[in-house]
């Protein structure tokens, strides 16, 4: 722990250093300065909606409980001449509401009149049994709040079934403002370990008597306690709970981290590491804000962390099944991350100039265990699970937007793909080391890397089937059937891209594309099973 401690507060100190510059400060007054506005757009815009609206109530009047509305008591007679003065924008007199024929009296009646209907609902919700509550109709009756030339009392038939939720836009940037702040950071931590290794002083760090698993926590640790502060000082300006704020967005941070702790491993340039990280930023975003626009319609929103925080600014509760959707993948490819970072903390690894291509070969080869290549190649299999996992839960809420056949045909392909070279990355890198010779051997170990991919890919679905089995897709995605097929397909199609590839010397990218074309017809067939 003194160790950490150490290279900790180094990193504090290099990172002072950094910021004596010209432009560092501006960079960090801009920042700041951004935060502000931001935190003084969410207190003024309508998503809260403070004061928003002057309403006065009548000692009979429903009561009023939404930060929306400035409420102001007062007897009808004076109610009614603050409306005629613009001191109020209307008056609720027991069933009646008066207000004037301008757009900000009227907006304030239509917005009072959604929320009574919502505190309407919520009331027979938590009254009457929700079992026998569908399917809905709800008529409205808004009694004398406005009547039109006839006389008649103007009504509204409801259908809940029927309603599409609206697209919670305003809270998903609130949600992604959170974000910032810790991309903001990460760049700096990647951008350190980018100096100390061109600099070589991150190999003159690696002979001090320091494991490679301290170098990275005491690298990362300053930074990661920056994010989280952020994250508290967000969640306290935005009046949202600070635990919850923690809950939700610390594996989002270390998922962030897993992140940018591999490009500077992997990329020798700054110029490179910039590109790569801009280019990971946008992937990230997208990944992060596209689900969380669907929240209400699909339980695939989940697949986001800012779901559950659109929901705490809601005040809407949420489950552990929900909380570990998005969470769960993400802790465990920040885990898997640093474990390959200790490995990879490799001078002659981290100074290669090599292909990108080549050099995750290389990664690959230096995370295996050489000594046990059998057990090596299951383990890998079933660590990559929360990568696949991912990226096919992005494939799957791609797909479910486009036409049908797209849908088909590229989701079960790209699914494929992903899998395939999941699977036999790791012997193909064995076989290219001469660790596995012979046809029995890469045998043996297309079953293994299919036996430890099958157990991830079960323990990782196991707490989130409810939701990936709403879709078509994802009994061939996920392989929700029988462990017996699953097993025996993916022993098929990995054995037939390592045999291809290492003994009748095929081109890898061709082997793969092989099995993705065997892979992809029994998606097919899987899926046509489940329809």
């Amino acid at each position: 722990m003194r160790q950490i401690a150490t290279l900790s507060l180094r990193e504090v100190t290099r990172l002072r250093q950094r910021f004596r510059g010209g432009t560092s400060p501006l960079t960090v007054v801009i920042l700041l300065g951004a935060l502000a506005l931001a935190v003084l757009a969410f207190r003024e815009t309508s998503l809260l909606g403070n004061g928003l609206y002057r309403v006065g109530v009548a000692p009979d009047a429903p009561a009023i409980r939404d930060s929306k509305f400035a409420v102001v008591a007062a007897d009808p007679a004076r109610g009614r001449a603050l409306v005629e003065q613009r001191a109020l924008d209307a008056y609720v007199d027991g069933a009646r509401v008066f207000a004037r024929p301008d757009d900000k009296s009227l907006y304030a009646v239509g917005a009072l009149k959604r929320y009574l209907e919502k505190a309407e609902l919520a009331r027979l919700s938590a009254t009457y049994d929700r079992a026998r509550a569908f399917p809905l109709r709800v008529e409205i009756n808004y009694g004398s709040i406005a009547e039109n030339e006839t006389g008649a009392t103007p009504k509204a038939i409801v259908i809940p079934s029927l309603m599409t939720p609206p697209a919670p836009f305003a809270y998903v940037i609130v949600a992604l403002l959170y974000v910032l702040p810790i991309t903001f950071i990460s760049v700096f931590f990647t951008s350190s370990f980018m100096d100390e290794k061109i600099n070589r002083r991150l190999t003159i760090l690696m002979s001090a008597p320091v494991t490679p698993l301290q170098i990275i926590v005491g690298k990362m640790l300053p930074y990661a306690l920056f994010a989280l502060t952020t994250t508290a000082v967000l969640a306290y300006a935005t009046q949202a709970e600070v635990w919850l704020a923690f809950l939700i967005y610390t594996p989002t941070i270390l998922f962030v981290f897993s992140i940018y702790l591999m490009v500077p491993l992997f990329y020798r340039t700054f110029r490179d590491t910039t590109f790569i990280s801009m280019l990971v930023t946008t992937l990230m975003t997208a990944y992060l804000v596209f689900p969380a626009m669907f929240i209400g319609i699909s339980d695939l929103a989940f697949m986001s962390p800012l779901t559950l925080a659109v929901k705490m600014y809601r005040h809407e509760a949420f489950g552990w099944q929900e909380y570990l959707f998005p969470s769960a993948p993400m802790l465990l490819i920040f885990g898997l991350a640093v474990y390959a970072g200790t490995r990879l903390l490799n001078e002659e690894f981290l100074m290669g100039y090599r292909p990108i291509t080549r050099k995750l070969a290389d990664a690959i080869f230096l995370v295996l265990d050489r000594a046990h290549p059998y057990a090596s190649v299951a383990l890998f299999s079933a660590l990559v699970i929360p990568i696949v996992y991912v990226a096919q839960l992005g494939i799957l809420v791609v797909s479910t937007n486009l036409p049908l056949r797209l849908m088909l045909g590229g989701a079960l392909v790209a699914s494929a793909l992903v899998e395939e070279i999941a699977k036999s990355a790791s012997i193909v890198t064995l076989v290219e080391h001469r660790l596995a010779r012979s046809t029995r051997q890469v045998l043996a170990l297309a079953f293994l890397s299919a036996l430890g991919f099958l157990i991830g890919e079960k323990l990782l679905v196991l707490f989130s089937v409810s939701v990936v089995s709403q879709t078509i897709l994802s009994a061939a995605l996920f392989s929700t059937g029988f462990l017996l097929v699953p097993l025996v397909a993916h022993f098929v199609f990995t054995a037939l891209v390592c045999v291809l590839n290492a003994r009748a010397r095929v081109p890898y990218p061709i082997a793969v594309g092989a099995g993705v074309v065997v892979h992809a017809i029994y998606n097919v067939i899987v899926t046509q099973v489940a329809l």
